[in-house]
């Protein structure tokens, strides 16, 4: 088979002038990595020409060349490592997804565990309101940071605080007598804050962060729930400790993130600089950079990977990193957009991986999950009914 004959099937594909043996022999050799290159010269080309042209592919030909590379591979309980997929791919994909810009089919690696479903969005993103938050103050009484609009807080009698945006910044006084300040994101916000230690942290959706307002004690101690990235001030005589329910992390000097939604089993710890001790009971295990520590919140063992530790923080760009079954993801949807998702039927336990913009409508991703052929989503305002 030469270079000539996928290139002859690609054009008749796209061209809607397959026959289904052709079709089925396109097929075939997109699943083929030889074919890498033609492709995307080939869609590289495609490309190009849709800046010249008004023409576009069919949406029922493109939606079915989606259908037909996705739906291969079986069902698998967990997601295995998938090759990474270039931009030009999601560029691609996204034309041909959203059919705004539809002028060609894409490759999508798949192997025989894992669906690949890499999307960017072509259209223009939503206008997102100022993230929501809420600060607890020591004595219990709550600002809420959505609207608050002075620039100066007030926490307690020393301690001087600067909010801009969506980031508060404590300023370090050793001399106060600290209390404890636990600061809330609602779902669909994120917030930052810079401890008094000028450690940095990002709360993502439904998260909390519990820090006294001054670091007095020989170790930095802070609490948290749901999903916090930091990147911790180094101060050697003073370790930083971050805790949740069921671990501890010690670091000096670092930068990574920590998973710990109660509704998700694994607490996940990936880690960008530096090293962390991870401690789970007796247990303390040591991770370098590009490694992430799991801990089942069932049997508390810790499991050292390789981590891809750009999806591990892809929420804090403004994405969306998928890599799990499909409760998995409606779980972090439900997070991001305030929606409740129920399930009906024998749900499909197959795994997807893609990346969306967290400024997508919630429709558009769920248009394209359904592209899959694997599963269908009823909209009823808040409450979206997932079925085979």
């Amino acid at each position: 088979m030469t270079v000539s004959r996928f290139r002859y099937l690609f054009n008749r594909y796209y061209s809607r002038q397959c026959t289904p043996e052709e079709q089925q022999e396109f097929m075939r050799l997109m699943e083929q990595p030889a074919y890498d290159e033609e492709l995307k010269q080939l869609l590289d080309d495609l490309l190009l020409e849709s800046d010249e042209e008004t023409g576009a592919m069919p949406d029922d030909t493109a939606a079915n060349m989606l259908r037909h590379i996705m739906q291969t591979g079986t069902a698998a309980p967990q997601p295995t490592p998938v090759r990474t997929i270039p931009m030009w791919q999601r560029v691609a994909v996204a034309a041909c997804v959203l059919a705004a810009i539809a002028i060609a089919g894409y490759k999508i690696y798949v192997n025989n565990k894992v669906v690949n479903m890499p999307v960017a969005s072509n259209h223009a993103p939503a206008s997102k309101k100022e993230d929501g938050a809420r600060l607890v103050r020591g004595d219990g009484s709550v600002i809420d940071l959505e609207h608050y609009k002075d620039t100066a807080m007030d926490v307690q009698s020393g301690v001087s605080v600067n909010r801009q945006g969506n980031t508060l910044s404590y300023t370090s006084n050793a001399a106060v007598t600290p209390t404890i300040n636990t600061l809330y994101t609602n779902k669909g916000g994120t917030y930052q804050l810079v401890l008094p230690d000028g450690t940095k942290a990002w709360l993502n959706a439904a998260s909390s962060i519990r820090f006294p307002t001054a670091f007095t004690d020989s170790t930095r101690e802070v609490t948290i729930q749901g999903e916090v990235y930091f990147e911790i001030a180094q101060q050697a005589s003073q370790p930083f400790i971050v805790k949740t329910n069921t671990i501890e992390i010690a670091v000096l000097g670092t930068h990574f993130n920590v998973m710990a939604y109660e509704e998700e089993q694994n607490i996940c710890t990936s880690l960008l600089e530096g090293a962390v001790n991870v401690i789970s009971g007796s247990t303390v295990r040591l991770i370098k950079p590009g490694q992430q520590a799991l801990v089942n919140r069932e049997h508390k063992g810790i499991s050292i990977s390789n981590a891809d530790v750009d999806a591990a923080i892809a929420w804090k760009e403004g994405r969306f990193e998928f890599n799990g079954n499909i409760k998995s993801i409606m779980r972090e949807l439900a997070r991001w957009y305030d929606v409740q998702f129920i399930y009906e039927g024998e749900i499909t336990n197959r795994a997807f991986a893609g990346t969306f913009s967290r400024q997508d409508s919630l429709e558009d991703i769920l248009r394209t999950l359904e592209l899959t052929g694997s599963i269908h989503f009823n909209i009823n305002d808040k409450t979206i009914i997932v079925s085979p």
